[in-house]
């Protein structure tokens, strides 16, 4: 595969990504976010087991692993893919995406408390910065939104963030030892499963005459979202390095953006266009230096 085209197919996905934060809202009007959540990772978690056996010949995991496996699972599968639903119920799509942008300073915060990284000033000013950037974007009053319905969208999305962060410091060991891929599907797999349990009343007793926008909603979410997003992410990774890749995430929100002032009509307040740039200053503060080496190492 030549690499514009491993390139365009990353652009591909984060686009894809940040116009969930508007469609993803359709399917959370006649289903709550757990129950969107299960149908969601019902379906497509044997998909990706079915994908990654094709592509890997194998899907095994090490008896000496299911514990930390089910743990990621809950956090990166169970918990936040239900909080992300429940944030962009409650606010726009503009904060919300903003406000899951912050994960990556998680990241780091709980790396430095675990040791798997250094302290750093920079460090401290990037995170320090991103949040000034947070606070300016959820200081701005949309008067469209009941302010009941903010702030617990606000607090969910923040809980979205830091569980979106400390997940990758839970799953580096599985990762190291396995591919992403596997250990993604099988995340889906095993955090189905709680929220299966959780939803299965409503769910068999749920009428599947919905309305055509939550059948869309979450079509999407599962054929493009979860299934073509994970794959073709994952593909980048093992084909360009993770550290090329992952400069992808930062045209999400941008993307989410966008598409919600087109399709939504949400008004883009100019407080949030600051906010949203002192995020991404902080958020390059945060990583420039380990780009930087991790590029020099890729290159050695």
């Amino acid at each position: 595969m030549k690499r514009w085209t491993i390139e365009f197919l990353l652009l591909a996905v984060v686009v894809i990504w940040g116009i969930n934060y508007t469609i993803g809202k359709y399917g959370v009007v006649e289903l709550t976010a757990i129950d969107f959540t299960a149908i969601r990772m019902l379906i497509a978690a044997p998909l990706l087991l079915f994908i990654t056996l094709g592509i890997e010949r194998s899907i095994l995991i090490s008896r000496e692993d299911l514990g930390r496996l089910v743990i990621v699972s809950i956090v990166g599968i169970t918990l936040y893919q239900t909080l992300f639903m429940e944030t962009i119920k409650y606010i726009s799509a503009t904060n919300a995406s903003l406000l899951i942008s912050l994960s990556p300073i998680f990241t780091t915060i709980f790396s430095l408390l675990m040791k798997q990284e250094r302290f750093s000033i920079q460090k401290l000013l990037g995170s320090l910065t991103a949040f000034i950037g947070a606070a300016l974007v959820l200081l701005v009053q949309d008067p469209a939104s009941h302010q009941k319905n903010v702030v617990m969208g606000t607090m969910i999305g923040i809980l979205a963030s830091v569980s979106w962060g400390v997940y990758p410091i839970l799953a580096n060991p599985l990762i190291n030892k396995y591919s992403a891929l596997r250990v993604t599907a099988w995340s889906a797999m095993i955090g189905a499963v709680p929220l299966f349990l959780l939803s299965s009343s409503n769910l068999l007793s749920l009428s599947f005459h919905l309305k055509l926008t939550t059948w869309l909603s979450l079509l999407y979410s599962i054929l493009f979202v979860t299934i073509f997003g994970l794959v073709a992410w994952y593909v980048g990774v093992q084909k360009i390095g993770a550290t090329n890749t992952m400069v992808y995430m930062y045209v999400t929100p941008l993307a989410a953006v966008l598409f919600a002032a087109i399709w939504a009509h949400e008004h883009v307040y100019f407080q949030q266009i600051i906010g949203g740039s002192i995020i991404f200053i902080g958020l390059w503060l945060v990583k420039h230096k380990r780009i930087v080496r991790m590029s020099r190492a890729e290159h050695d």
